[in-house]
């Protein structure tokens, strides 16, 4: 999904920017925690922050994970007082943020920067709309299928013999994305393995058969084009 301030006019963000103050977290640092005080927007200059909702003490599902240029906070500021999920910087991250009053005004004020806004919000509400689908429908093995599907593009490389996601992903790391057990996705993954549409070179995922994966959460009847993590 394309960052939302790439989305903008110059002019227009150089209107967000002016109206910023700029902060930085370090890597495992809470921009901001479910239940907080919902009373600033973030936007993202360097570094990627996870969106994370807790479903009990031990157990939480990623709702997205955002880069440079990109937003986050934008339901928090906009639908109740409080943040309804928590974002982490999963690096190194430099911000910039305004507080929602300023915001509510320069949307009101910019008829633009309000229209990009809104187009951005509809595009991340279906992506979400797209993942639950995948989760809930599916089941489990749904799930992994989807996580691999959406890793493959926004890090896969295409290959002679199929598609080299370039980004490290351990087992515990997909399984905390997705809220399910390790051991469950452990065994999904062997599977795969077995069947010779998965496998793992060095440390890295190669997807042999990026059509199987499709074919379990049937893609061809699904029209969301925002599939990303």
């Amino acid at each position: 999904m394309k960052p939302f301030l790439t989305r903008l006019q110059p002019h227009d963000y150089d209107l967000l920017m002016i109206n910023a103050k700029e902060e930085t977290f370090q890597e495992g640092d809470f921009v901001f925690k479910e239940g907080q005080s919902s009373d600033r927007i973030f936007f993202i200059s360097k570094g990627t922050v996870r969106v994370h909702k807790e479903l009990d003490p031990d157990k939480e599902i990623t709702v997205f994970i955002r880069g440079e240029l990109d937003s986050i906070g934008e339901i928090g500021i906009f639908s109740g007082n409080t943040y309804s999920n928590s974002a982490q910087a999963i690096e190194k991250t430099d911000v910039f943020y305004i507080e929602k009053e300023a915001m509510e005004k320069i949307i009101v004020d910019n008829g633009r920067i309000g229209l990009e806004f809104t187009r951005w919000i509809a595009e991340s509400l279906e992506a979400s709309k797209a993942k639950l689908r995948d989760y809930l429908a599916f089941g489990s093995e749904g799930a992994v299928a989807s996580f691999f599907i959406r890793a493959a593009n926004m890090y896969g490389k295409d290959m002679p013999d199929g598609i080299l996601i370039k980004q490290v992903f351990a087992v515990q790391d997909i399984a905390r994305h997705l809220g399910i057990s390790r051991e469950t996705v452990s065994r999904i993954i062997s599977k795969w393995r077995q069947k010779d549409v998965l496998e793992k070179k060095y440390r890295f995922y190669h997807i042999k058969d990026i059509q199987f994966f499709r074919d379990i959460l049937s893609c061809e009847t699904c029209g969301v084009q925002n599939c990303v993590i």
